[in-house]
């Protein structure tokens, strides 16, 4: 049984939002919860003078360290939220974390982002890696350059989401880095660069038409469907992708694809 745990202290008549998670507090022991599950954000991003000026006024946290592992431990002693084995744990975790290479930490930021949806933000986390993507394993490099293509494609950055997936595919032809890419190239509406990018990928003109034939065929069983309402749109931004149909477009396709991504999260 998950453990309850109530609030003691005076609630601030307004929340603190923090977007890049979609995360809200009004109470200490909100925000040492946030600490908890959200800590590679925290030690990574810190905290900015707008969310320390709210903690001093709304919570009567003054932190007077600048080190931001030393702020971290300041908030969770503040009031008795973690038990002393949990305090102990939390430190002994954060160090761990601490003492991780920078590109494992910035890798941790990027998940994270993609994790809550923060498309953009994760794309920049993930390209920030840069040449640092060499220190990772043949496996994570393969993660780090598929969740990159997931999230250069739901902001329809769909060349660079290809290279990014064909990337990947050069460490190991994996079936949903190969499903990513197809489905990227499918909605670019073209058969003839749909055949020219399976080639790419050493697939056959043969195999190509199957596989789009496939997609085609799921597109028409659901065109009666309601959420093929969104999906429609797509034939118009095939035609004419304008900035505006971009933006209508992203809004709405980009809330159906909201479940799919926990899926593909690895």
């Amino acid at each position: 049984m998950s453990k309850i745990v109530l609030c003691e202290t005076q609630e601030a008549p307004y929340p603190y939002r923090i977007e890049k998670i979609h995360q809200s507090f009004t109470s200490i022991e909100e925000l040492c919860y946030l600490l908890e599950h959200y800590m590679i954000f925290f030690l990574m991003e810190g905290f900015d003078y707008r969310m320390k000026a709210y903690m001093k006024e709304a919570l009567g946290i003054v932190l007077e360290n600048e080190d931001t592992i030393q702020q971290m431990k300041e908030i969770i002693n503040f009031r008795n939220y973690f038990t002393a084995d949990e305090k102990q744990q939390f430190q002994q975790k954060l160090r761990t974390t601490y003492l991780y290479s920078a590109a494992k930490k910035q890798k941790m930021l990027a998940d994270l982002y993609l994790e809550h949806h923060q498309y953009l933000s994760a794309m920049k986390s993930y390209q920030a890696l840069g040449r640092s993507v060499g220190q990772f394993s043949g496996r994570e490099q393969l993660e780090i350059l598929y969740h990159l293509g997931l999230c250069q494609s739901r902001i329809f950055c769909f060349e660079e989401a290809k290279e990014s997936f064909r990337n990947a595919l050069s460490i190991k032809q994996k079936k949903e880095v190969q499903e990513a890419y197809f489905m990227v190239s499918y909605l670019q509406g073209d058969y003839s660069s749909f055949v020219e990018d399976g080639k790419k990928i050493s697939f056959s003109e043969e195999r190509c038409k199957t596989i789009y034939d496939n997609i085609k065929q799921r597109e028409e069983e659901i065109k009666d469907q309601e959420e093929f309402v969104k999906l429609r749109k797509i034939d118009y931004h095939r035609k004419k992708a304008d900035d505006v149909m971009t933006r209508r477009l992203t809004k709405a396709v980009l809330e159906r694809w909201k479940d799919e991504y926990k899926r593909e999260i690895v």
